[in-house]
């Protein structure tokens, strides 16, 4: 078995750059996947972490890549009719290197269809990996009495700061203030995770401009004290790729969400707001703006 290395997949195949957003986002919009993985901002993010080569033909894209030493392979970006000669070549490819056929981030529904494929396979659910999707229009409102403890936390924000802040889109005139307060945001967290996080927000603000992507920010007393940016999975699912905010201003994060998600994607039904990395705080603060819906994620390998 050949030892797969970003050295070989580079010489094989071709790297994912931030130049070929437009190319990946044609394909992506063949299959409209609502996974937050399948998703041109979330890959450009994490590009620096997690390199991607790609394998193209005019039906389908193979999207490759190596984490933690295991090398793997995306949902196929296609049509549903071309998935099951996508899911062949690239099985053929882990053959050819004499590697174990590894597919990560598929959603149920594909596991089935691969499973189809090869009987043999199993898919094995990685609940840390699964999306938390909620209602749009409860997020832009937090109307009802699950959101009550949030809409005290915006009240509170609003009381407290009224006349005193503002929001804005994002756009070339205020970007480099969202550039600026990143710089200073945790920046002295020794958290791996978030530090890699912060190096893909940067990249994002930098290329903000030329991106499908919306987003916005929070003043307080003139100074960015919040940002977000998203951007769309499907006709009616949204993502929320960045969410940033001071931890010591009551109802700030709860404010940046609604006010980005009111004015930068106010018609949208659904808004998927990702994983929660297996961190338990994150995933009790997922929970608690209560989704109407979790996408499992699953990892297909041959069965034991």
């Amino acid at each position: 078995m050949e030892n797969i290395t970003t050295d070989i997949l580079e010489n094989d195949f071709t790297p994912l750059q931030v130049m070929d957003w437009p190319m990946v986002e044609s394909y992506l919009q063949r299959c409209k996947y609502e996974e937050s993985n399948h998703n041109i901002i979330n890959m450009i993010m994490w590009l620096q972490s997690y390199p991607l080569f790609y394998y193209k033909t005019e039906t389908y894209l193979l999207l490759l890549g190596i984490h933690e030493g295991k090398f793997f392979m995306y949902m196929p970006l296609c049509q549903r009719q071309y998935f099951a000669e996508a899911i062949q070549k690239g099985k053929a490819i882990f053959d050819h290197y004499g590697h174990d056929f590894t597919l990560s981030c598929f959603t149920k529904d594909m596991v089935d269809e691969v499973v189809n494929l090869y009987p043999e396979y199993i898919g094995v659910h990685e609940a840390w990996a699964d999306d938390y999707v909620y209602d749009g229009e409860r997020l832009r409102t937090y109307a009802g009495k699950k959101m009550q403890k949030k809409r005290n936390h915006l009240n509170a924000f609003y009381k407290e700061f009224e006349g005193r802040w503002q929001y804005e889109s994002l756009s070339e005139e205020n970007i480099d203030d969202c550039i600026g307060y990143l710089r200073t945001w945790k920046s002295e967290d020794p958290d791996d995770f978030l530090q890699s996080e912060r190096i893909g927000t940067f990249r994002i603000l930098d290329l903000y401009n030329e991106l499908p992507c919306k987003g916005g920010l929070i003043r307080i007393d003139g100074k960015v004290r919040a940002f977000a940016i998203g951007s769309m999975l499907s006709d009616r699912m949204c993502q929320e790729n960045i969410e940033k905010a001071d931890d010591d201003v009551r109802g700030l994060y709860q404010c940046i969400m609604k006010e980005m998600l009111s004015h930068e994607f106010p018609g949208i039904e659904l808004v998927n707001r990702e994983d929660d990395t297996g961190r338990e705080n994150l995933r009790a603060a997922k929970l608690s703006y209560h989704p109407v819906n979790i996408i499992e994620k699953y990892r297909i390998k041959k069965g034991v």
